[in-house]
């Protein structure tokens, strides 16, 4: 209907490519059976696209492994395509509870760094237990294989929702969160949900962090580095 040229099969990612005016050159429906959530699209180095979001599709549609996810519980789902949308390869990550991925960005090795956060234990693709929710970091290589991770976070809920690598090849991580100190938090909440900034070196150890905060809520969506 409207401007869609494909059915959806659940909830599924739906990328659209625009010439300068936001004519639509291309478009491509992308997903499986169930709840397919895009969050964050890059243009890649060979023109292609990479895309970073959540699902708990089973091995269906354009899904090629089942979610990990118990009852319906979302996992990390990174899909690469070329210049016009044709999908390259996709992959799965998650432990058994819920992983939501809201932040991807192409490294300078030609890898990716995904962003988000984990209530999962050790289990599937995870190596480390959430204490809550947890920031939960992945690195892969230039075809989506793991190359190492982190779970990062407190007693309470962290929530992250940017990711960025910074000009020493380290990352800068952006989100929420609730926790007092406790696990790798190192300074109270001043209020519910403050904004909670951590630099990471390039294997993913914590080198410093802050909390940024008044008295109520803050919500945290995008970082960048400066010149």
């Amino acid at each position: 209907s409207g401007d869609k040229t494909e059915n959806s099969l659940g909830a599924d990612y739906w990328i659209v490519k625009t010439d300068s005016l936001g004519i639509i050159q291309w478009q491509n429906t992308i997903g499986g059976n169930k709840g397919d959530e895009l969050r964050s699209i890059q243009q890649t180095t060979d023109g292609g696209y990479i895309l970073g979001g959540y699902s708990n599709s089973s091995g269906i549609g354009d899904k090629s492994e089942n979610s990990k996810g118990l009852n319906l519980e979302f996992d990390y789902w990174i899909v690469n395509t070329d210049s016009v949308g044709n999908i390259l390869w996709e992959n799965t990550i998650g432990g058994y509870s819920k992983d939501e991925l809201y932040s991807i960005q192409q490294t300078n090795d030609g890898g990716y760094i995904l962003g988000g956060f984990s209530g999962s234990y050790i289990s599937g693709d995870k190596t480390e237990n959430s204490l809550f929710t947890d920031y939960w970091i992945v690195k892969t290589d230039s075809i989506g294989n793991i190359q190492w991770q982190n779970t990062i976070g407190g007693s309470s809920a962290e929530e992250l929702r940017s990711i960025i690598q910074t000009a020493d090849g380290g990352y800068l991580l952006g989100g929420n969160s609730m926790s007092n100190i406790s696990g790798d938090k190192t300074e109270n909440s001043f209020g519910s949900y403050d904004y909670w900034i951590v630099k990471v070196d390039s294997m993913g150890a914590i080198q410093w962090q802050n909390t940024i905060g008044g008295s109520d809520n803050e919500y945290f969506y995008s970082i960048i580095q400066t010149t």
